[in-house]
């Protein structure tokens, strides 16, 4: 016998019952959350701490090397032009 003659077709219908009903209750939640955080400030800095927890997938290392890359391509091409460098242009690290 293998894995799939042991799962009926039940479990997948009740699977993806449940996934569909999550998926339409989050869509239904979400925007009553963010007017929520709209209307008072502390639930604004409630929603932005959390928001973040929620990331599945952290940010790769290679898309973090090409922004910070990014960022000093923008640096020198400022620095070349004889702009005068604010503090908003400084790079963090």
């Amino acid at each position: 016998m293998s894995f799939t003659q042991n799962i009926h077709f039940g479990w997948f219908a009740l699977a993806a019952m449940i996934s569909i009903s999550s998926f339409v209750v989050l869509l239904w939640c979400l925007p009553k959350i963010v007017r929520w955080a709209k209307r008072r400030p502390t639930g604004a800095y409630v929603i932005l701490a959390i928001f973040p927890l929620i990331s599945l997938l952290p940010i790769p290392h290679s898309e973090i090397k090409k922004l910070q890359r990014i960022k000093q391509e923008q640096v020198q091409q400022k620095e070349q032009s004889g702009e005068p460098e604010t503090d908003n242009d400084k790079p963090t690290s």
